[in-house]
């Protein structure tokens, strides 16, 4: 015979389990307490994370006004007025077809690849319309008089608002 068979304290009498007292878990109710708060938070704030057309618009306003800023400084490097329009259809960047400061804006900027400088506003975005030039010192203008701007200019997209400033041609939105 083995000496476990012989030491009764080897295996205490009564015992199938685990030695610890205590069992841990969650009980079945507050598992579906837990499952049905859930289910409400996802029925009410899932639509909002994935709304499409927010996303959209905040890239579309963080698009344009990336234009905007573009054509401010291909102006002043480039000693060339340069145009930028947006409307509810898309925004564009554009130069004077003739001379740096003479002739309408129709020669699109390309991009690097060889694009135009351009994108049309997603569906569903209400777009604000503005077209403005920047001379050769950053400073906007009126694409329509040609003069230059006096006071700060804007445009909404959405809910957001770009904001352009005289003198400088500083672009911003909050």
């Amino acid at each position: 015979m083995d000496t476990a068979s012989r030491n009764h304290k080897a295996r205490p009498s009564g015992r199938v389990f685990s030695a610890c007292a205590s069992q841990s878990g969650f009980t079945v109710v507050e598992l579906v307490v837990v499952m049905v708060l859930i289910g409400i938070l996802a029925a009410n704030a899932m639509p909002r994370f994935f709304e499409a057309s927010r996303f959209e618009e905040m890239g579309f306003a963080d698009s344009s006004a990336a234009a905007a800023r573009f054509a401010r400084r291909l102006a002043v490097n480039s000693r060339c007025d340069t145009g930028f329009s947006i409307d509810p259809s898309g925004y564009s960047v554009v130069q004077r077809a003739d001379s740096c400061s003479v002739g309408g804006f129709t020669r699109d900027v390309n991009r690097p690849g060889g694009q135009a400088w351009s994108e049309a506003a997603p569906s569903g975005v209400a777009v604000g319309t503005l077209a403005i030039f920047f001379d050769a010192q950053g400073r906007p203008g009126d694409m329509g008089s040609g003069t230059l701007l006096s006071s700060a200019v804007s445009y909404a997209v959405g809910g957001r608002t770009i904001t352009i400033e005289p003198e400088t041609g500083f672009v911003h939105l909050p």
